[in-house]
């Protein structure tokens, strides 16, 4: 057989297993396309709620520590100005 005839063969069999993978996976879904895409759409728009939520308390817990560090230092400057 010639070098063309596998390149074709070997093309025709991985078409065929695609086309046969893709059945399966109709077949086997869970949900249809649209309902796949909304349910994707909406746990990304939650995952995201969720980081800026995250974001805000590690702001804010940021915030919170650097406040305290300032009036720690403040109270030194103080002490060590008052001696």
């Amino acid at each position: 057989m010639s070098r063309t005839k596998i390149f074709i063969a070997l093309g025709g069999v991985a078409l065929m297993a695609g086309a046969a993978g893709w059945a399966c996976g109709l077949l086997t879904a869970p949900a249809s396309g649209a309902e796949l895409r909304r349910r994707l759409s909406w746990r990304a728009e939650e995952e995201w709620r969720t980081a800026a939520r995250a974001g805000r308390a590690f702001v804010g817990r940021a915030v919170s520590r650097a406040k305290a560090e300032l009036d720690r230092r403040q109270a030194r400057v103080r002490e060590t100005m008052a001696d």
